[in-house]
């Protein structure tokens, strides 16, 4: 199936159920419409999880309606699917092929509104699901804003509520509705904002634009809430004073002369317990080069594209194309018909490839290699010589080689979990670019008989540059009770899209196993 079932956050523990048990057929049964997980807690300011709206024990189902509420100053919805929107939703697993109306309603703050979908082409009755085994309605994505210990995903008050029609007497059928709960943990101390910025290139000339980055400072915290920034005070050291109170967390600046400058960075957070933050960093500004030169960098790769002299460029991962791009000048003027020397070495020193190519009207010579598919992993070094006016000059570029986004381990908190418990995994993942990178994190659990138990999806995960360090978080699932006791095995990827989304792994798959026992 396309649809997502189950996701989990990027810092925080969260308990998701796995799939529902088949259960004979009984009529008497009273239809529900639920949230699955029914209970998620752990979760942390920041923290992103997934409400599946759910129904069971229904019976000639022809029209559904959703309307749901929550507190928007604990979480808020960032988006949801529905109907046509889900490839295994009710109809499509119950009426393939049969046409449907979906109306998408609408969202606002604290509440999806008038959701809903009905059968139009004949025959006229609705589909009657399999008793005991819940079929999806409406996705809804979560971001948690605020702390509110125990909080409610609750269905809309009368006549509001969801609900279904009989498709020949159009009579309402009784229904119950089961809310969600979401648990966030005990708040921190509250804390003020981090002020932080980059900048490129790293050793800039004058004359020309250094893009500044402020995207990387922090909100402050209020005990309740996060307080975002909401103003970045810039001092260049240069003379030019103070930009006040802007609303650019990206700023650029020219630097008019060489040498070496003091900038300053301000934030403001308001309703934090100290609202203001500061950092400087030293640039250093170099004159444009003079007689020869020449810079090696790798264009595919910007904004970390190497550019200036012996600046690292960004990561590469196994078969990756690199493009190497070397522009010659003398006096500033670009060089025609040079032959450039490229070698590239590897992290253990080795020369992994030596190419040349001839410079043309604006002084530039390209060449272009895969890395191998079993590299030396590490810092990997480019190289580019040229001879001009018989003087040699070079550039280097540092970059590192390896999975871009790695999981380094999945293990079980436990080496035992008994049916109808939930089990926890940690997983620890790293980041070696020098940029941020999304990721879509799966996590699939198997038991004995390899019958997927329960999956974990987390789209579009921004795992931030980290060369040392990793990072580490807890995810559970739970065990359902018609899971096989016997060895289970949990398998973990990162990919940059799911594969139903033509997306590719960024590395190779972790697995661990441990034992699934009966009930206690």
């Amino acid at each position: 199936m396309k649809g997502k079932t189950i996701t989990a956050s990027l810092f925080a523990l969260l308990l998701v159920f796995g799939s529902l048990a088949m259960l004979p057929v009984h009529s008497a049964s009273t239809a529900t419409m639920y949230v699955e997980p029914a209970s998620i807690d752990g979760l942390d300011i920041g923290d992103t999880f997934t409400a599946t709206i759910m129904f069971k024990d229904f019976v000639d189902l022809w029209t559904w309606q959703v309307q749901i509420f929550w507190d928007p100053s604990v979480i808020n919805c960032t988006g949801f699917k529905y109907g046509v929107k889900l490839s295994d939703n009710v109809y499509e697993v119950l009426a393939p092929g049969r046409e449907y109306l979906q109306n998408s309603g609408g969202l606002v703050p604290g509440k999806l509104l008038g959701t809903a979908s009905s059968l139009t082409s004949p025959p006229t009755t609705g589909v009657t699901g399999e008793a005991g085994v819940g079929y999806k309605l409406v996705e809804l994505y979560f971001k948690v804003v605020g702390y509110g210990s125990i909080h409610t995903i609750d269905f809309d008050d009368p006549p509001l509520k969801t609900f279904w029609l009989n498709s020949a007497s159009l009579v309402k059928q009784p229904c119950n509705f089961e809310p969600g709960t979401v648990e966030t943990i005990a708040p921190p101390t509250p804390y003020g904002p981090t002020a932080a910025f980059t900048w490129t290139p790293t050793i800039p000339q004058n004359g020309t634009d250094v893009t500044f980055d402020a995207r990387s400072s922090k909100p402050g915290f209020d005990g309740t809430h996060m307080c975002p920034i909401t103003c970045w005070r810039w001092n260049f050291g240069d003379g030019t004073g103070w930009f006040n109170c802007s609303d650019k967390e990206v700023w650029v600046h020219n630097f008019a002369e060489p040498n070496t400058y003091t900038v300053y960075l301000e934030v403001y957070a308001p309703g934090a317990p100290t609202e203001t933050n500061s950092t400087t960093h030293d640039v250093k500004v170099i004159p444009p080069p003079m007689g020869a030169h020449i810079e090696l960098t790798a264009p595919e790769q910007a904004p970390y594209d190497g550019e200036g002299p012996d600046v690292e460029c960004d990561a590469f991962a196994p078969q990756q194309m690199v493009v190497l791009k070397a522009k010659v000048t003398y006096n500033l003027d670009p060089v025609e018909g040079k032959i450039v020397g490229f070698e590239v070495l590897d992290a253990s020193g080795a020369c992994v490839t030596y190419r040349t190519a001839v410079t043309n009207a604006s002084g530039i010579a390209v060449v272009e290699f895969r890395i191998p598919s079993m590299p030396a992993f590490g810092d990997w070094l480019a190289i580019a010589i040229v001879d001009v006016a018989q003087t040699t000059v070079a550039d280097t570029m540092p970059f590192k080689v390896g999975w871009i986004i790695e999981i380094l381990s999945v293990a079980p908190l436990e080496t035992t979990y008994h049916k109808c418990n939930d089990m926890y995994f940690t997983l620890e993942i790293k980041n070696i670019a020098l940029s941020t990178r999304t990721t879509t994190l799966t996590v699939v659990v198997y038991d004995e008989c390899g019958v997927p138990i329960g999956q974990i999806v987390v789209p579009d995960w921004p795992i931030e540059a980290r060369f040392d360090g990793y990072y580490a978080t807890t995810m559970s699932i739970h065990v359902p009770t018609w899971a096989f006791v016997g060895t289970a095995t949990v398998y973990a990827n990162a990919f940059t899209a799911l594969p139903s989304l033509n997306g590719v792994p960024y590395c190779p798959e972790q697995s661990a196993e441990f034992v699934i026992e009966r009930i206690q």
